[in-house]
């Protein structure tokens, strides 16, 4: 594995005429990224594309949006209609990168997809320049693999590699066709008989009193409004004026006075900090001159922690706002980082460097 600067080359994704994109990783902070070597141009700042993090002498360092993969990871396996998504997500950026002046041919391994998210890798740089409409329709067909003949977007992809429709036929929905003449004098016959019945069966008497008509059963489900009734759902019984009033009045103080005492013994003897409670979890190395650092990429919700922050340098200590299970990295200088998912509260942890 090769150091540039400050980055951990791990991998190639891509080798082109003059560009080579690797997969990296930050020394200091252990945070993903991209490394491009050998890039010419200027990459531009755009809405879905990747944004520039440091700049060396020969290479430009991106940002890895955490838990984002290469789109060519799914080729042959992506689910037809999750592929559609992400081909007209493409679509979209590539019409605005046009909107600019801008020609981006994308590669199945220059974009980055998770979950409905996609983003670009250097729309903007020499060797990423070419024509949308043939590098989108083979990304499509690379990536639906044995299911191309299912695939909802193919005809379309088709017609825009043959300059019949634009980008936005992807996405936009299609015309609506105009109707025939004689549906067209019909509907317009049937709109004008509508007021003259309508009015006609308002204006008719009713025919006789008798019992009311069921009404037919509704076409969709009616909403219920389940309001709080304005009377109490139990019995209301008034205190009447008796000789034994003072002795109920006796009798209520007597039970104030008891659990007064009962929330003031309570009060004493139970823990205290229950609202600022924590978690403390022991992290220890092994051997125990070894030092590592802890840095927090996913945590249970309210724990306020953000991803990509240094928890702590171990040997150590730390106390966790909530309980759950926190996906930790840690880096030990020298070595490749691992991921691991720990469950607070539990044992210490133990870091073995060997």
């Amino acid at each position: 594995m090769e150091l540039l600067g400050s980055y951990w080359l791990r991998r190639a994704l891509a080798r082109l005429a003059s560009l080579t994109v690797y997969e990296g990783q930050d020394t200091r902070t252990g945070m993903p990224v991209m490394v491009l070597v050998g890039a010419k141009g200027e990459p531009v700042e755009a809405e879905g594309s990747l944004k520039v993090l440091d700049r060396l002498e020969d290479a430009l360092v991106l940002e890895w949006p955490l838990g984002a993969v290469p789109l060519s990871q799914y080729a042959g396996v992506a689910d037809p209609d999750r592929l559609a998504h992400w081909v007209r997500e493409i679509a979209k950026r590539l019409a605005a990168l046009e909107a600019q002046g801008i020609r981006y041919a994308p590669r199945a391994e220059l974009v980055l997809v998770k979950g409905r998210s996609v983003w670009l890798v250097g729309p903007g740089l020499e060797a990423l320049t070419g024509e949308a409409a043939p590098a989108l329709l083979e990304l499509a067909r690379l990536l639906a693999g044995p299911r191309w003949e299912e695939f909802p977007l193919r005809e379309v992809l088709a017609r825009l590699a043959r300059g019949e429709v634009g980008l936005e036929a992807l996405w936009a929905p299609p015309p609506e066709e105009a109707p025939a003449p004689e549906a067209a004098k019909e509907k317009e016959a049937e709109a004008r008989r509508l007021p003259v019945e309508v009015e006609a069966a308002e204006a008719s008497p009713p025919a006789s009193p008798g019992p009311p008509r069921e009404e037919p059963t509704p076409s969709r489900p009616r909403v219920i409004r389940i309001e709080e009734p304005e009377d109490p759902p139990f019995p209301v019984v008034e205190p009447r004026p008796s000789r034994g009033g003072r002795r109920a009045v006796g009798l209520v103080l007597f039970l104030l006075l008891l659990l007064g005492a009962a929330g003031a013994y309570m009060g004493l003897f139970r823990p205290q900090g229950g609202a600022a409670r924590d978690y403390p979890m022991e992290f220890r190395t092994d051997p125990p001159t070894e030092k590592a650092l802890v840095y927090v990429l996913e945590a249970p919700e309210g724990a306020g922690l953000e991803p990509g922050s240094l928890l702590l340098e171990a040997p150590g200590r730390v106390r966790f706002p909530v309980p759950g299970v926190y996906r930790l990295r840690i880096q030990v200088p020298g070595r490749e980082p691992v991921d691991y998912l720990l469950e607070v509260p539990g044992p210490p942890l133990t870091i073995k460097v060997r």
